[in-house]
C-alpha cells in the first residue's frame, strides 16, 4: 500500500480520508519501474520546449499491436492524439452535425454520451440485452430497429461510438460480433468510432481481444482509439493515439489535430508511452494475473456474502458490474445513486452507480477491483456491512 492521498490523485483526494474509492478506473499499483526511471531522467534534463513526435513512439506501439495483439499496423496508420475522450470528441466534430444523432450501446462509459451532447448532438440509445449470466448481447435486428426509428423522426445517424472491450460491462466481443457490427455500419452507411483503451485486459478464458482495426474491408468507415493510459495507468499524461488504415479518413484527422494543436508531442507523455510498450510486457502480463485473481475474489464475495447483490465476472476490464437493485430495496434507497451516496457517507467506500451509464443501467453499479487485495476485499466488507444492518 502506497497512500495517494494528497497527490492531486482525482479517486483518492475526491473521497474523505476514512473512504475506500471502488470507483473512477484507475489502477492502485506503483507504475512500471523503468518508467519512473526514464521519466526523472528526462525530468533533469533543463528544457521542457515544444517537442517533435519521435520515430521511437510510433514503432513501439506498432510493436506492441504486433507482440501482444498478432496485429500488424504499418506506422503511417498511427496517429498521436490527446486523451481518450479528447479525441472521441473530435471524431464527433468531424464525421457528424449539430442535431445529428450518434449511435450509443448502453450501458456505457459516461463520457461518451457527454461528447455527444456537448457538441450539440443527439444520442441515439440502444440498451443491450444481457444473457442469464448477465453478459450484454448486440441484437442486431433492435439496433437497426432504433437507427430506423430515429431517422423517421428525422435524425440522421452518420456515426456509432462503439466500446471493446465493453465499459462497463467488461464484454469482450468476438470476431463475428464486430463483423456483425461493421456490416450493419457499412449496410446504413454510419461511420464506426472504437474506444479500445482496455484492450491489454482481457483474460483468457474469455476469448481474445480483436480489434477493430484487422477488419481491413471495412476501413473506410473504422476510426480505433486506444492507448497506453488503461494499461499502465498513465491518464494524467493525457494521451492516446488513433489506427486508421483509410488514407482519406486518416487526412480528416490529421487536419483536425492540426486544427485543435494537438499535431505537436509532449515532453513526458510520449516518453512515457514509448517507455512503456518497449519495456513492460512482462510486468503487464503479472498484472493481468494479479487482477483476474481479484475479479474472480470479488466477485465470488458479492454474490455469496452480500445480500441484494449479483456481481458479473467480466471478461475484460478490471472493472465489475453488478446487479444492486435487491440491495437498493433492502436498504430503503430509491434508487442506485442514492445507495452510492449512502455507501460512501455510511458505510465510507465509494462505487459508482449505473445510472451514470445511461437508462440501461439503472439499479446497477460498476466497482473498480484494480487494487491491493487487502484494499479491495476491506471495501466490499464495507458494502456488507451495510447490507446486514
Amino acid at each position: 500500500m502506497i497512500d495517494r492521498r494528497g497527490s492531486g490523485s482525482a479517486k483518492w483526494d475526491a473521497v474523505k480520508d476514512d473512504t475506500i474509492p471502488l470507483w473512477v478506473a484507475d489502477m492502485d499499483f506503483p507504475c512500471l519501474p523503468e518508467l519512473r526511471e526514464v521519466l526523472v531522467r528526462r525530468a533533469e534534463h533543463p528544457f521542457y520546449g515544444y517537442k517533435a513526435h519521435s520515430p521511437e513512439y510510433y514503432e513501439a506501439i506498432r510493436r506492441w499491436y504486433q507482440t501482444q495483439h498478432g496485429l500488424e499496423i504499418p506506422r503511417l496508420h498511427i496517429l498521436s492524439g490527446p486523451g481518450t475522450v479528447l479525441s472521441l470528441g473530435m471524431v464527433v466534430r468531424e464525421f457528424s452535425r449539430e442535431g445529428d444523432g450518434v449511435l450509443l450501446l448502453t450501458p456505457v462509459y459516461t463520457p461518451f454520451f457527454e461528447v455527444v451532447r456537448e457538441n450539440r448532438r443527439r444520442v441515439v440509445e440502444v440498451p443491450f440485452d444481457t444473457t442469464p449470466a448477465g453478459s450484454f448481447i448486440l441484437e442486431m435486428e433492435k439496433i437497426e430497429r432504433a437507427v430506423e426509428k430515429a431517422e423517421e423522426a428525422g435524425i440522421k445517424v452518420p456515426l456509432a461510438l462503439f466500446c471493446s472491450p465493453h465499459n462497463p460491462g467488461g464484454r469482450v466481443w468476438t470476431e463475428e460480433e464486430i463483423a456483425a457490427f461493421l456490416a450493419f455500419a457499412e449496410k446504413r452507411n454510419i461511420m464506426v468510432a472504437v474506444d479500445e483503451i482496455h484492450c491489454d485486459f482481457v483474460y483468457g478464458e474469455s476469448g481474445r481481444f480483436v480489434s477493430a482495426a484487422s477488419f481491413e474491408g471495412y476501413a473506410d468507415r473504422i476510426i480505433v482509439v486506444s492507448g497506453a493510459n488503461k494499461s499502465f495507468n498513465l491518464g494524467g499524461l493525457h494521451i492516446s493515439h488513433f489506427v486508421i488504415r483509410d488514407d482519406r479518413l486518416r487526412g480528416i484527422i490529421k487536419t483536425a489535430l492540426h486544427r485543435e494543436t494537438h499535431h505537436e508531442g509532449d515532453v513526458f507523455a510520449e516518453l512515457a508511452v514509448e517507455t512503456v510498450y518497449r519495456c513492460g510486457a512482462a510486468w503487464i502480463g503479472e498484472l493481468r494475473r494479479y487482477l483476474r485473481q481479484n475479479i474472480l475474489a470479488a466477485a465470488q464475495f458479492l454474490n455469496t456474502e452480500v445480500p441484494g447483490v449479483r456481481a458479473f465476472v467480466p471478461g475484460g476490464t478490471y472493472l465489475i458490474w453488478a446487479d444492486v437493485r435487491g440491495l437498493i430495496e433492502k436498504t430503503g434507497c430509491g434508487d442506485d445513486a442514492e445507495l452510492a451516496r449512502r455507501l460512501e457517507d455510511t458505510a465510507k467506500v465509494k462505487i459508482t452507480p449505473g445510472s451514470m451509464y445511461g437508462q440501461a443501467g439503472s439499479g446497477y453499479a460498476r466497482i473498480n477491483i484494480a487494487s491491493p487485495r487487502s484494499l479491495l476485499l476491506e471495501g466490499l466488507r464495507r458494502i456488507k456491512g451495510i447490507a446486514k444492518s
